[in-house]
């Protein structure tokens, strides 16, 4: 598969990721946009660093253009699109099933991780 589609109406994906025990604060559908964004990576080798850092980068990107952006400065508003953006950045990297991009997932995740 060379394309993944990041639904943002995927609210049974939210309870099924919540269901394997993911520690991640539940998201409302008041959080997502509700569009899809197809993130293609046929032409790159997810066997590679490089492959699978440009990959959870167009990732990244498709989350932020999916998940409601808040230009309020209230501080609840603005966890709630980073919380929708990490949900369909965790789903999307566990569809792809690659260990090379679930290693940049991960270590990406470690270094935002709060002292």
């Amino acid at each position: 598969m060379s394309a993944l589609i990041t639904r943002a109406r995927a609210a049974a994906g939210v309870v099924g990721l919540m269901a394997l025990g993911a520690a991640v604060a539940p998201v409302s559908a008041a959080d997502l946009l509700g569009s899809d964004v197809v993130v293609r990576y046929g032409d790159l080798d997810l066997g590679t660093r490089t492959g699978a850092e440009t990959l959870y980068a167009r990732i990244r990107l498709a989350a932020a253009q999916v998940c409601r952006k808040s230009d309020s400065l209230e501080l609840t508003q603005q966890m709630a699109s980073l919380r929708c953006q990490n949900l369909l950045v965790a789903r999307s990297v566990a569809s792809v099933r690659s260990p090379q991009l679930a290693a940049v997932d991960a270590a990406h995740r470690s270094e935002h991780k709060p002292v």
